[in-house]
């Protein structure tokens, strides 16, 4: 605020200096608030890092507790295979594939010669229907778009469409789904009741044989047959296809790359937060408490069972100055079948075994109840009552400085009305003494 009047240039000096002296502790909450949102903002990154790490040792114990188990067939030109859930090693043989699932689709008898014209039906009334579900079709516009239109709109799990030719045009209709069904569509449901569409496609369904046994399933993809176990058909075959569910090596290495790749950014963002050089985490709980999580997990947990009791013998060493980690994937590469069992074995699951840390971590990192959000919950909580005394401060300093400078300004008024009253004074004296003593006294 700049003030105005004879002595503005004095008094501003005044108020200027007042006003900072106000604000003093106005600087003093926005640097506690610099320091809280500072903490907040690297917690958040902190809580990132530490939930990568509990999802890697959570993948780490679905590889103890699933075995590892990968699912291979013998020939993907007729089945593919995939584990989703497996927990064994087996071996199934399909024996044969006769036919594969297909989805049902017909046409119209007729053509129409105009789609937006020409009747489809006779009465305006029409049935389709689709397996054991029937729907009635009163037509809003006797045409074939508008019949069109209506049927996509039944979700009847069918699509209709006009198919252009050069003897007209014909209406489409397809399936969305695979399988046999029965697909009709009825002009005059309550009376001649005359299909109109085709019977030449009406799907079918995946017919094979799965050691030995007949099968016959409306799509080909299989989920329900075989536990834990998802193959798709994609072929036929009179041949026998062998599907194989194996503890996989390759998917074991691949976790325990993601976890020393996870491991490491934590490490990275610990270490950020310790020291004299430490960011704004520097002392906090958290950060030790999360310290000697990570020492458990590094430098504690082994086992005495089974040929692999430690990280060591996955291949993860760490390195001894900054804690990192190191993988070496040919560990896993070379251990034989025996092994590999106890490997995973070591991995347990999230309970058990080396994957039960996964728990500890989450412990840091869930984004509801964990130990970093409710440090967060807890700063958002004194950022927001450091903002509203920001906010209540700032106003109270806007109010001293709007009086103090009303003040100032009216004590210049009264410093220049005094010093007018002097002059006056001082001219009338001289005046009288003029007329007294013939000469002027100088009035000090």
């Amino acid at each position: 605020m700049n003030l105005t009047g004879q002595y503005a240039t004095s008094f501003q000096q005044i108020l200027n200096k007042a006003v900072q002296t106000a604000e003093v502790p106005l600087t003093l909450l926005q640097q506690q608030d610099a320091t809280i949102l500072g903490q907040k903002s690297a917690l958040g990154s902190l809580q990132s890092a530490v939930a990568a790490v509990s999802s890697s040792l959570t993948a780490l114990a679905s590889d103890g507790s699933s075995r590892a188990l990968g699912a291979t067939s013998s020939n993907t030109s007729a089945v593919t295979v995939s584990s989703s859930g497996a927990t064994q090693p087996a071996n199934y043989t399909i024996n044969s594939i006769t036919t594969l699932a297909s989805a049902a689709s017909e046409t119209s008898l007729t053509s129409y010669a105009d789609s937006a014209s020409t009747p489809v039906s006779s009465t305006g009334k029409m049935a389709l229907v689709v397996g054991s579900q029937t729907y009635n079709i009163t037509l809003t516009n006797n045409n074939l778009s508008g019949l069109v239109s209506q049927i996509n709109g039944l979700n009847a799990g069918v699509t209709a469409s006009i198919l252009t030719t050069s003897g007209g045009n014909y209406l489409s209709l397809s399936a969305n789904s695979t399988g046999a069904t029965t697909l009709q569509l009825n002009d005059d449901p309550t009376g001649a009741n005359k299909n109109v569409i085709t019977s030449a496609n009406q799907g079918t369904n995946a017919v094979f044989k799965l050691n030995n046994i007949s099968i016959s399933q409306s799509s080909n993809t299989i989920n329900n047959v075989i536990p834990g176990l998802t193959f798709n058909l994609v072929g036929t075959t009179s041949s026998p296809v062998t599907m194989t569910l194996a503890s996989d090596p390759s998917q074991l290495t691949a976790d325990l790359q993601t976890f020393v790749t996870n491991y490491n950014s934590l490490v990275t963002a610990v270490n950020a937060q310790t020291g004299q050089s430490g960011g704004a985490l520097v002392g906090n709980t958290v950060i030790n408490q999360l310290h000697q999580a990570m020492q458990q997990l590094t430098s504690h947990y082994s086992t005495t069972t089974g040929n692999i009791s430690s990280l060591a013998n996955l291949g993860i060493t760490f390195n001894g100055t900054d804690g990192s980690a190191t993988f070496n994937s040919s560990k896993i590469a070379s251990l034989s079948s025996t092994d590999l069992s106890s490997a995973l074995s070591f991995l347990g699951s999230t309970t058990t075994g080396l994957g039960a840390f996964s728990q500890t971590f989450t412990q840091f990192s869930d984004p509801i109840t964990g130990i970093i959000q409710t440090a967060i919950n807890g700063d958002t909580t004194q950022d927001q009552h450091l903002q509203s005394q920001i906010t209540t401060t700032i106003a109270k300093i806007n109010a001293f400085q709007q009086t103090t400078a009303a003040q100032i300004e009216k004590a210049d008024q009264l410093e220049s009305a005094y010093e007018s009253q002097q002059s006056e004074l001082t001219a009338s004296i001289q005046g009288l003494s003029l007329v007294l003593y013939g000469k002027n006294q100088i009035v000090a």
